[in-house]
């Protein structure tokens, strides 16, 4: 009788992989670190470029609220007082009268010129307490400015750090201390030959001294004297009634607007991004050859306003320059405005202020 041999199973034929599934596995799985590693970076570098615009915009916005809140405690303590006519020194009437002063408009109609100085400027006086030498003294009113001015860093670094100077637009605010407020003191001149004050010192008594940078990157500050809507059927009426060029004086505009601050000032700030700053730079290291932002082609009268705004963002996103603009209208407090004659009185206009 015969007996065949049992046939053992093949130990060789375990779950292993051969070495052709090995690389093509290994290669499979590089791709896919490869892409996720791209993915990753796409990712990364997407939030730091967002980041540095939030960041770059926030230093605007803050900018933008200080400015905003400030403005709106601008005030004239105006009081109405006699009107005499100089060349017989009889009492014509009653006049509004005022030793603070309100003024904004193209910063080169105040005397903010050249290219280095886009936009437009506004000084003003509010109780802001700023003072170096008083203390708790909170209603104390200061002087305060706001322009853009292009120019170099080297008075805003430290001297020991040695590096080349970074030119950039900047929002400048004017702040002297209370005790150095040259408001009281100018207009002197006039007052000593018997005529009307003229105040147009006090704004730019050693105006690069006290100014300082509040924020990077602003390119242009529009600012827009506005009174309250008188026509509704034409809105934009009361607007360019008060200001039509932008400018307002409150010592030299319309007899019933005259010693008045405004009731409404709309604000308009540009600013970009350090990116398109750094493209713009000018490399010959000079303020006076700032760059173009557009500003110069409008905002020269208050009715073309949404036009010149259309325009200058065509102008940007034309010159591939990352931007963000921010706008408000602020309601000043201390206006009281109205256009009536003082009672008994035929040279100013609107009831005493505070």
């Amino acid at each position: 009788m015969k007996y065949s041999k049992k046939t053992e199973p093949d130990q060789r034929s375990g779950g292993a992989f051969t070495l052709a599934e090995l690389l093509v596995s290994m290669t499979v799985l590089s791709i896919l670190l490869l892409m996720l590693t791209q993915l990753l970076s796409q990712v990364q570098q997407t939030w730091s470029y967002s980041e540095a615009r939030i960041s770059q915009f926030r230093e605007a916005r803050v900018a933008f609220d200080i400015m905003s809140k400030n403005l709106s405690q601008a005030t004239l303590h105006t009081y109405l007082d006699y009107e005499r006519n100089r060349s017989t020194n009889r009492v014509t009437g009653y006049k509004r009268q005022s030793e603070l002063h309100f003024i904004t408009g193209p910063s080169k109609d105040l005397g903010l010129t050249g290219a280095n100085h886009p936009g437009h400027a506004i000084f003003f006086q509010a109780p802001l307490g700023r003072s170096d030498r008083y203390e708790n003294l909170g209603n104390l009113f200061n002087a305060r400015g706001y322009y853009v001015e292009y120019g170099d860093d080297l008075l805003l670094k430290p001297s020991f750090i040695q590096s080349a100077p970074k030119y950039r637009f900047r929002l400048m605010e004017y702040l002297p201390p209370a005790e150095l407020n040259q408001v009281y003191s100018d207009g002197n001149e006039e007052r000593e030959i018997d005529g009307d004050p003229v105040y147009d010192k006090w704004f730019k008594y050693e105006l690069a001294k006290y100014s300082h940078p509040l924020a990077e990157n602003v390119v242009g500050l529009i600012i827009s004297p506005r009174e309250a809507l008188v026509d509704p059927n034409d809105p934009e009426k009361g607007f360019r009634q008060i200001a039509p060029n932008y400018s307002f004086d409150s010592n030299n505009t319309a007899p019933k607007y005259e010693q008045q601050v405004p009731p409404l000032v709309k604000l308009t700030l540009i600013a970009i991004d350090e990116t398109s700053a750094v493209r713009l730079e000018d490399t010959s290291g000079s303020a006076a050859n700032a760059p173009d932002m557009g500003l110069s082609k409008g905002f020269s009268l208050v009715r073309d306003y949404d036009k010149n705004i259309r325009d200058l963002k065509k102008e940007l996103g034309d010159q591939k320059i990352n931007f963000k603009i921010f706008s408000t209208t602020v309601a000043l407090r201390s206006a009281k405005w109205s256009t009536e004659v003082p009672a008994g009185g035929t040279g100013g206009s609107g009831s005493a202020g505070p």
